[in-house]
């Protein structure tokens, strides 16, 4: 191990699924960056997750398994997981997904270039479940030197959220609390780009799932976090709302401040998700209306539409 490299923590909640946990892991034990930490939070999971985690832990002292013997739901395991971080940097990694060999290496020495970046992330892989390549996800600039230009710009562009599984300062997001709410990832990282600036490198990709179960219906998702069934059935308002309260409310960054600019980044938050989720549901309707695709081609000069 190469004691130079600052210690990075993995933290990797997870829940039934063993196979792909495994192979998590595997990825992380076999990349370029050696000093690390590997956090396996089980959430309860009754399938072989533990006796997988075991021997995992007995082959390799960097992994470390703690065993809930309840379910906690998704955001206090992510939380937990977190919460048992000592290294300098820190890393969310899904259970389902696992990273190119040199994704921690580029990512860790891109945030000891740079000391204004708290973030810097490689982009999303996607994949069916017969491992088919299905496309990538986009690159986010979030450089400006105005924290909440970073917020509006990223929450304008984001869509697949890969950054969400980037390296972060663990200093930096100490204090950050992702929200237990539809799109609380998207609020997350927009807490942190209040903190400061973001880094996409296109050069490392961290693989993806697209065949999730409970995470690809909005339905299962709302109800794994006990949120309203209002949300299931209106999920663009019940993001809207929950990303603009947690940063003008509920941030470190915002909690404190004057009521004036409380409400000035709560309704500039809320006019851009307004505005975005408007274009995407015309861009739906007109996907499947050709007179309403004909329209938007025109006047958005939009080529690539969802099928």
């Amino acid at each position: 191990m190469n004691q130079i490299d600052p210690l990075v923590s993995v933290g990797i909640p997870t829940y039934n699924r063993a196979k792909k946990l495994e192979r998590a892991v595997q990825a992380l034990m076999g990349g370029s960056y050696k000093n690390l930490e590997i956090i396996i939070s089980d959430n309860a999971s009754s399938d072989e997750t533990q006796s997988v985690c075991r021997n995992l832990s007995a082959s390799d002292g960097r992994v470390k398994y703690f065993r809930h013997t309840e379910n906690l739901g998704p955001n206090k395991n992510f939380e937990f997981a977190r919460g048992q971080a000592t290294g300098k940097y820190f890393l969310w990694n899904a259970d389902d997904d696992y990273f190119d060999p040199d994704y921690i290496r580029t990512c860790a020495d891109e945030l000891e270039r740079d000391s204004s970046l708290v973030l810097a992330s490689g982009i999303g892989a996607f994949y069916t479940d017969d491992n088919s390549l299905v496309g990538y996800g986009n690159v986010i600039s979030c450089d400006s030197s105005v924290p909440l230009i970073r917020v509006l710009k990223y929450l304008w562009l984001v869509a697949d959220n890969s950054i969400f599984y980037g390296v972060y300062r663990t200093d930096r997001i100490k204090e950050c609390r992702p929200p237990n709410c539809l799109a609380g990832d998207w609020a997350w990282v927009a807490e942190v780009l209040l903190r400061g600036r973001a880094k996409i490198l296109p050069s490392v990709l961290v693989h993806r799932d697209t065949g999730r179960g409970l995470s690809t219906s909005i339905a299962g998702m709302v109800s794994a976090l006990g949120g309203p069934r209002w949300h299931a059935t209106f999920p663009w308002t019940a993001v809207t709302m929950n990303i603009a309260r947690h940063l003008a409310c509920e941030s470190t960054e915002y909690r404190k401040r004057p009521l004036p600019n409380k409400l000035f980044s709560y309704i500039l938050v809320s006019g851009v998700l307004v505005v975005k989720g408007t274009i995407m549901n015309i861009r739906t309707l007109g996907a499947k209306i050709p007179y309403v695709r004909m329209i938007y081609r025109k006047y958005f000069k939009r080529q690539n539409w969802p099928q």
